[in-house]
Protein backbone atom coordinates (compact mmCIF):
# COMPACT_ATOMS: atom_id res chain seq x y z
CA UNK A 1 0.00 0.00 0.00
CA UNK A 2 1.48 3.21 -0.93
CA UNK A 3 0.75 7.09 -0.61
CA UNK A 4 -1.04 8.44 -3.12
CA UNK A 5 1.56 9.65 -6.07
CA UNK A 6 0.94 10.59 -10.02
CA UNK A 7 2.65 6.86 -10.73
CA UNK A 8 0.95 4.90 -9.45
CA UNK A 9 -2.12 3.70 -11.50
CA UNK A 10 -4.85 1.02 -10.11
CA UNK A 11 -6.87 -1.15 -12.56
CA UNK A 12 -10.58 0.86 -11.36
CA UNK A 13 -8.71 4.47 -11.60
CA UNK A 14 -11.91 6.29 -13.46
CA UNK A 15 -9.41 8.05 -16.27
CA UNK A 16 -7.20 3.93 -16.28
CA UNK A 17 -8.62 3.45 -20.10
CA UNK A 18 -7.20 6.84 -21.09
CA UNK A 19 -4.00 6.71 -18.98
CA UNK A 20 -3.33 3.03 -20.32
CA UNK A 21 -3.68 4.76 -23.67
CA UNK A 22 -1.70 7.82 -23.23
CA UNK A 23 1.38 5.29 -22.11
CA UNK A 24 1.27 3.40 -24.90
CA UNK A 25 1.77 6.32 -27.21
CA UNK A 26 4.68 7.70 -25.16
CA UNK A 27 6.30 4.25 -25.35
CA UNK A 28 6.24 4.49 -29.52
CA UNK A 29 4.13 1.33 -29.56
CA UNK A 30 1.21 0.18 -31.76
CA UNK A 31 -1.90 -1.62 -30.34
CA UNK A 32 -0.58 -4.34 -31.87
CA UNK A 33 2.81 -4.32 -30.11
CA UNK A 34 1.75 -3.54 -26.92
CA UNK A 35 -0.61 -6.39 -26.90
CA UNK A 36 1.83 -8.75 -27.55
CA UNK A 37 4.35 -7.45 -24.98
CA UNK A 38 1.45 -7.49 -22.63
CA UNK A 39 0.44 -10.86 -23.51
CA UNK A 40 -3.14 -10.01 -24.52
CA UNK A 41 -4.99 -10.09 -27.74
CA UNK A 42 -4.88 -6.82 -30.02
CA UNK A 43 -8.75 -6.91 -29.32
CA UNK A 44 -8.28 -7.30 -25.41
CA UNK A 45 -5.96 -4.02 -25.75
CA UNK A 46 -8.55 -2.37 -27.25
CA UNK A 47 -11.11 -2.94 -25.49
CA UNK A 48 -8.91 -1.38 -22.50
CA UNK A 49 -8.22 1.77 -23.99
CA UNK A 50 -11.63 1.92 -24.75
CA UNK A 51 -12.96 1.68 -21.29
CA UNK A 52 -15.12 -1.55 -22.72
CA UNK A 53 -13.68 -4.17 -20.25
CA UNK A 54 -11.31 -3.93 -16.99
CA UNK A 55 -7.60 -5.54 -16.75
CA UNK A 56 -8.36 -8.92 -15.14
CA UNK A 57 -6.93 -9.79 -11.84
CA UNK A 58 -4.69 -12.24 -13.70
CA UNK A 59 -3.66 -10.20 -16.71
CA UNK A 60 -2.87 -6.84 -14.17
CA UNK A 61 0.76 -7.70 -13.54
CA UNK A 62 1.59 -8.48 -17.33
CA UNK A 63 -0.15 -5.52 -18.12
CA UNK A 64 1.17 -3.21 -15.76
CA UNK A 65 4.42 -4.78 -16.79
CA UNK A 66 4.45 -3.94 -20.35
CA UNK A 67 3.41 -0.63 -19.19
CA UNK A 68 6.51 -0.07 -17.05
CA UNK A 69 4.59 0.65 -14.38
CA UNK A 70 4.66 -0.58 -10.52
CA UNK A 71 2.20 -3.64 -10.15
CA UNK A 72 -1.25 -3.35 -8.69
CA UNK A 73 -2.46 -3.29 -5.35
CA UNK A 74 -3.32 -7.13 -4.40
CA UNK A 75 -6.73 -5.44 -3.21
CA UNK A 76 -7.94 -4.39 -6.62
CA UNK A 77 -8.37 -7.96 -7.66
CA UNK A 78 -10.76 -7.66 -4.37
CA UNK A 79 -12.53 -4.42 -5.55
CA UNK A 80 -13.05 -6.28 -9.11
CA UNK A 81 -14.93 -8.93 -7.44
CA UNK A 82 -16.97 -6.80 -5.06
CA UNK A 83 -17.23 -3.31 -6.87
CA UNK A 84 -15.59 -0.94 -4.68
CA UNK A 85 -13.68 1.81 -5.24
CA UNK A 86 -10.11 2.34 -4.47
CA UNK A 87 -9.11 5.33 -2.10
CA UNK A 88 -12.07 7.82 -0.55
CA UNK A 89 -11.46 10.49 -3.04
CA UNK A 90 -13.89 12.71 -1.24
CA UNK A 91 -16.27 12.86 1.83
CA UNK A 92 -19.22 10.83 0.29
CA UNK A 93 -19.78 7.62 1.80
CA UNK A 94 -21.69 5.29 -0.68
CA UNK A 95 -24.57 3.61 1.38
CA UNK A 96 -24.51 -0.01 2.32
CA UNK A 97 -26.44 -2.44 1.04
CA UNK A 98 -29.08 -3.81 3.17
CA UNK A 99 -30.65 -6.64 1.87
CA UNK A 100 -27.99 -9.67 1.50
CA UNK A 101 -24.23 -10.14 0.83
CA UNK A 102 -25.69 -11.72 -2.60
CA UNK A 103 -26.24 -8.13 -3.21
CA UNK A 104 -23.18 -7.49 -3.19
CA UNK A 105 -21.86 -9.10 -6.13
CA UNK A 106 -23.20 -6.96 -8.46
CA UNK A 107 -25.84 -8.27 -11.16
CA UNK A 108 -23.81 -6.56 -14.06
CA UNK A 109 -20.08 -8.78 -12.90
CA UNK A 110 -22.62 -11.69 -13.08
CA UNK A 111 -24.03 -11.09 -16.79
CA UNK A 112 -27.69 -11.77 -14.40
CA UNK A 113 -29.14 -8.45 -15.81
CA UNK A 114 -31.98 -10.62 -17.52
CA UNK A 115 -32.33 -13.31 -14.42
CA UNK A 116 -33.65 -10.58 -11.90
CA UNK A 117 -37.44 -10.30 -11.38
CA UNK A 118 -39.29 -7.21 -10.62
CA UNK A 119 -37.89 -6.92 -7.31
CA UNK A 120 -34.26 -7.15 -8.34
CA UNK A 121 -34.01 -10.72 -7.06
CA UNK A 122 -32.10 -13.24 -8.53
CA UNK A 123 -33.83 -16.10 -9.95
CA UNK A 124 -33.04 -19.49 -9.97
CA UNK A 125 -34.42 -23.08 -9.87
CA UNK A 126 -34.60 -24.43 -6.56
CA UNK A 127 -33.97 -27.94 -7.64
CA UNK A 128 -30.65 -27.09 -8.33
CA UNK A 129 -29.00 -24.04 -7.44
CA UNK A 130 -25.69 -25.05 -7.49
CA UNK A 131 -26.11 -26.32 -10.68
CA UNK A 132 -27.66 -23.26 -11.88
CA UNK A 133 -25.14 -20.78 -10.21
CA UNK A 134 -22.41 -22.56 -11.53
CA UNK A 135 -23.71 -22.74 -15.44
CA UNK A 136 -24.26 -18.99 -14.30
CA UNK A 137 -20.49 -17.90 -13.65
CA UNK A 138 -19.51 -20.48 -16.19
CA UNK A 139 -21.08 -19.95 -19.12
CA UNK A 140 -19.73 -15.49 -18.48
CA UNK A 141 -16.33 -17.35 -18.04
CA UNK A 142 -16.19 -16.30 -14.46
CA UNK A 143 -15.85 -19.31 -12.73
CA UNK A 144 -12.26 -19.30 -13.62
CA UNK A 145 -11.74 -15.45 -12.72
CA UNK A 146 -12.76 -16.20 -9.55
CA UNK A 147 -10.49 -18.58 -9.16
CA UNK A 148 -8.00 -16.55 -10.23
CA UNK A 149 -8.54 -13.61 -7.63
CA UNK A 150 -8.92 -16.09 -5.03
CA UNK A 151 -5.04 -16.98 -6.10
CA UNK A 152 -4.77 -13.27 -6.19
CA UNK A 153 -5.61 -12.91 -2.29
CA UNK A 154 -3.86 -16.01 -1.42
CA UNK A 155 -6.86 -17.70 -0.16
CA UNK A 156 -7.12 -21.30 0.22
CA UNK A 157 -9.61 -23.17 -0.90
CA UNK A 158 -12.90 -23.93 1.04
CA UNK A 159 -12.31 -26.88 2.04
CA UNK A 160 -8.69 -26.05 3.58
CA UNK A 161 -9.90 -23.03 5.59
CA UNK A 162 -9.66 -25.28 8.99
CA UNK A 163 -5.71 -25.83 8.52
CA UNK A 164 -4.82 -22.68 6.21
CA UNK A 165 -6.34 -20.20 8.25
CA UNK A 166 -6.30 -21.87 11.64
CA UNK A 167 -5.23 -18.59 12.87
CA UNK A 168 -8.70 -17.84 12.66
CA UNK A 169 -10.71 -20.49 12.43
CA UNK A 170 -12.94 -22.09 15.96
CA UNK A 171 -14.05 -25.32 16.09
CA UNK A 172 -16.37 -23.36 19.15
CA UNK A 173 -17.58 -20.90 16.50
CA UNK A 174 -18.02 -23.60 14.59
CA UNK A 175 -20.43 -25.72 16.78
CA UNK A 176 -22.35 -22.62 17.90
CA UNK A 177 -23.02 -20.87 14.53
CA UNK A 178 -22.24 -23.43 12.11
CA UNK A 179 -18.85 -24.17 9.81
CA UNK A 180 -20.18 -21.45 7.04
CA UNK A 181 -20.04 -18.87 9.50
CA UNK A 182 -16.78 -20.35 11.50
CA UNK A 183 -15.08 -20.32 8.12
CA UNK A 184 -15.69 -16.89 6.75
CA UNK A 185 -15.34 -15.67 10.16
CA UNK A 186 -11.95 -17.15 9.51
CA UNK A 187 -11.26 -15.84 6.00
CA UNK A 188 -12.25 -12.53 6.85
CA UNK A 189 -9.93 -12.53 9.82
CA UNK A 190 -7.27 -13.03 7.62
CA UNK A 191 -7.99 -10.64 4.76
CA UNK A 192 -8.93 -7.90 8.19
CA UNK A 193 -5.35 -8.28 9.20
CA UNK A 194 -3.55 -8.34 6.01
CA UNK A 195 -5.34 -4.97 5.02
CA UNK A 196 -4.68 -3.74 8.19
CA UNK A 197 -1.15 -4.35 8.37
CA UNK A 198 -0.78 -2.73 4.64
CA UNK A 199 -2.21 0.28 6.07
CA UNK A 200 0.44 0.58 9.02
CA UNK A 201 3.05 0.08 6.50
CA UNK A 202 1.89 2.69 4.11
CA UNK A 203 1.04 5.07 7.33
CA UNK A 204 4.36 4.31 8.76
CA UNK A 205 6.00 5.92 5.33
CA UNK A 206 4.34 9.42 5.91
CA UNK A 207 4.81 11.99 8.72
CA UNK A 208 2.99 11.35 12.01
CA UNK A 209 -0.84 12.69 11.40
CA UNK A 210 -1.34 10.90 8.24
CA UNK A 211 -5.07 9.66 8.11
CA UNK A 212 -6.46 6.79 5.78
CA UNK A 213 -7.81 9.01 3.16
CA UNK A 214 -4.30 9.87 2.48
CA UNK A 215 -3.25 6.08 1.27
CA UNK A 216 -3.64 4.79 -2.00
CA UNK A 217 -5.76 1.91 -0.87
CA UNK A 218 -7.09 1.42 2.50
CA UNK A 219 -10.48 -1.51 3.71
CA UNK A 220 -11.10 0.05 6.99
CA UNK A 221 -10.54 3.40 5.83
CA UNK A 222 -14.16 2.85 3.66
CA UNK A 223 -16.04 0.98 5.87
CA UNK A 224 -15.93 2.94 8.94
CA UNK A 225 -18.02 6.32 9.43
CA UNK A 226 -16.55 9.13 7.58
CA UNK A 227 -17.29 11.53 10.33
CA UNK A 228 -13.85 10.55 11.98
CA UNK A 229 -11.38 9.99 8.96
CA UNK A 230 -9.33 12.61 9.73
CA UNK A 231 -8.61 10.18 13.63
CA UNK A 232 -7.71 7.15 11.67
CA UNK A 233 -3.93 7.42 11.87
CA UNK A 234 -1.53 4.66 12.37
CA UNK A 235 -1.92 4.38 16.24
CA UNK A 236 -5.81 4.00 15.55
CA UNK A 237 -4.49 1.58 12.37
CA UNK A 238 -2.96 -0.13 15.16
CA UNK A 239 -5.22 -1.03 17.94
CA UNK A 240 -8.06 -2.00 15.46
CA UNK A 241 -5.73 -4.42 14.09
CA UNK A 242 -5.20 -5.93 17.77
CA UNK A 243 -8.62 -5.43 18.19
CA UNK A 244 -9.41 -8.51 15.94
CA UNK A 245 -6.49 -10.27 17.13
CA UNK A 246 -8.07 -10.25 20.24
CA UNK A 247 -11.33 -11.66 18.96
CA UNK A 248 -9.24 -14.55 17.28
CA UNK A 249 -7.44 -15.47 20.07
CA UNK A 250 -10.90 -16.04 22.44
CA UNK A 251 -12.74 -17.63 19.82
CA UNK A 252 -9.98 -20.37 18.70
CA UNK A 253 -9.21 -21.03 22.70
CA UNK A 254 -5.54 -19.19 22.39
CA UNK A 255 -6.89 -17.09 25.11
CA UNK A 256 -8.94 -18.66 27.75
CA UNK A 257 -12.99 -17.48 27.70
CA UNK A 258 -15.16 -18.87 29.69
CA UNK A 259 -18.61 -19.48 29.52
CA UNK A 260 -19.74 -16.51 31.84
CA UNK A 261 -17.35 -14.25 29.42
CA UNK A 262 -18.40 -11.88 26.74
CA UNK A 263 -16.12 -12.00 23.64
CA UNK A 264 -17.24 -8.13 22.14
CA UNK A 265 -15.75 -6.23 25.39
CA UNK A 266 -15.51 -2.42 23.44
CA UNK A 267 -16.96 -0.78 20.28
CA UNK A 268 -13.63 -1.04 18.61
CA UNK A 269 -14.05 -5.29 18.80
CA UNK A 270 -17.61 -4.81 17.80
CA UNK A 271 -16.66 -3.13 14.80
CA UNK A 272 -13.81 -5.32 13.95
CA UNK A 273 -16.10 -8.26 14.32
CA UNK A 274 -19.06 -6.54 12.29
CA UNK A 275 -16.05 -5.64 9.26
CA UNK A 276 -14.06 -9.33 9.70
CA UNK A 277 -17.54 -11.31 9.28
CA UNK A 278 -18.71 -8.73 6.56
CA UNK A 279 -15.30 -8.89 4.69
CA UNK A 280 -15.49 -12.84 4.98
CA UNK A 281 -18.99 -13.19 3.81
CA UNK A 282 -18.61 -10.72 0.66
CA UNK A 283 -15.08 -12.60 -0.35
CA UNK A 284 -16.66 -15.66 0.17
CA UNK A 285 -19.11 -14.97 -2.23
CA UNK A 286 -16.56 -13.25 -4.75
CA UNK A 287 -13.97 -15.98 -4.20
CA UNK A 288 -15.52 -19.70 -3.38
CA UNK A 289 -19.05 -18.88 -4.57
CA UNK A 290 -19.91 -19.39 -1.02
CA UNK A 291 -23.60 -16.98 -1.07
CA UNK A 292 -24.35 -16.09 2.19
CA UNK A 293 -27.43 -13.36 3.04
CA UNK A 294 -26.38 -10.59 4.97
CA UNK A 295 -29.52 -11.22 7.13
CA UNK A 296 -27.34 -14.17 8.30
CA UNK A 297 -24.31 -13.11 8.80
CA UNK A 298 -25.72 -9.89 10.57
CA UNK A 299 -27.25 -12.89 13.27
CA UNK A 300 -24.04 -14.16 13.44
CA UNK A 301 -22.67 -10.71 14.75
CA UNK A 302 -25.93 -10.05 16.81
CA UNK A 303 -25.56 -13.43 18.93
CA UNK A 304 -21.63 -12.65 19.87
CA UNK A 305 -22.38 -9.15 20.23
CA UNK A 306 -25.37 -8.31 21.07
CA UNK A 307 -28.88 -7.53 19.93
CA UNK A 308 -28.27 -4.07 20.41
CA UNK A 309 -26.19 -3.79 17.56
CA UNK A 310 -23.40 -1.87 18.87
CA UNK A 311 -21.51 -1.79 15.46
CA UNK A 312 -23.87 -0.62 13.44
CA UNK A 313 -25.07 2.16 15.78
CA UNK A 314 -21.68 3.29 15.20
CA UNK A 315 -21.10 2.28 11.50
CA UNK A 316 -24.36 4.62 10.66
CA UNK A 317 -23.97 7.40 12.92
CA UNK A 318 -24.37 10.70 11.36
CA UNK A 319 -23.99 13.30 13.56
CA UNK A 320 -21.64 13.78 16.50
CA UNK A 321 -22.76 11.66 19.31
CA UNK A 322 -22.77 12.44 22.99
CA UNK A 323 -19.15 13.08 24.30
CA UNK A 324 -19.58 9.94 26.91
CA UNK A 325 -21.96 7.43 24.63
CA UNK A 326 -19.46 4.27 22.79
CA UNK A 327 -20.36 5.31 19.40
CA UNK A 328 -18.09 8.52 20.07
CA UNK A 329 -14.81 8.03 18.34
CA UNK A 330 -12.93 8.88 21.39
CA UNK A 331 -14.37 5.60 23.31
CA UNK A 332 -14.41 3.32 20.97
CA UNK A 333 -11.28 1.35 22.76
CA UNK A 334 -12.81 1.92 26.46
CA UNK A 335 -14.63 -1.18 27.82
CA UNK A 336 -17.88 -1.79 27.67
CA UNK A 337 -20.01 -0.81 30.83
CA UNK A 338 -22.39 -4.01 30.34
CA UNK A 339 -20.61 -6.37 27.49
CA UNK A 340 -23.05 -8.69 25.73
CA UNK A 341 -22.44 -12.29 27.34
CA UNK A 342 -22.75 -14.87 23.90
CA UNK A 343 -24.81 -18.01 25.04
CA UNK A 344 -21.81 -20.31 24.29
CA UNK A 345 -23.66 -23.14 24.85
CA UNK A 346 -26.05 -22.98 21.94
CA UNK A 347 -25.58 -25.96 19.14
CA UNK A 348 -25.79 -24.62 15.53
CA UNK A 349 -28.57 -26.15 13.61
CA UNK A 350 -27.89 -28.22 10.80
CA UNK A 351 -26.40 -26.62 7.82
CA UNK A 352 -28.52 -26.16 4.85
CA UNK A 353 -28.74 -24.61 1.60
CA UNK A 354 -31.61 -21.93 2.55
CA UNK A 355 -28.91 -19.19 3.48
CA UNK A 356 -25.64 -20.26 1.79
CA UNK A 357 -24.58 -21.79 -1.60
CA UNK A 358 -21.85 -23.85 -1.61
CA UNK A 359 -19.79 -23.71 -5.51
CA UNK A 360 -16.58 -25.96 -5.49
CA UNK A 361 -14.43 -23.57 -8.01
CA UNK A 362 -12.08 -26.72 -8.69
CA UNK A 363 -9.40 -25.15 -7.64
CA UNK A 364 -6.26 -24.92 -5.18
CA UNK A 365 -5.44 -28.84 -6.00
CA UNK A 366 -2.01 -28.82 -3.84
Amino acid sequence: MSPRNADHHEPDDPDIAQTMRARREELGLSVSQMSKRAGVSVQTWRNYESGRSRVRADKQDSVWDALGWESPSPWSALRAMTGTKSGRGGSEQKPRQGRSGRDRLSPELLGLIDEMDDDEELVIDDDDIEGAVRAILGSSGLLDELAQGAETLHLPGWDEIPTELAAGYSPRLAGMLGEKAARCFAMGAFLYDRSLAEDLDGLGELPRGTHLGELEDTHIGTTLPNLWLTRYDYEFVFQMRRSAQLLCLRLTGEEELADDEPLVRSMAEALALHDVFDLGCTIGSATHGVLVERETWEEWVDTLSGPDRPARRAIYTMMIPPADSPEHFDNWFAPFADPFVPDWGAQAPPESDDDAIVVDLGRNQR
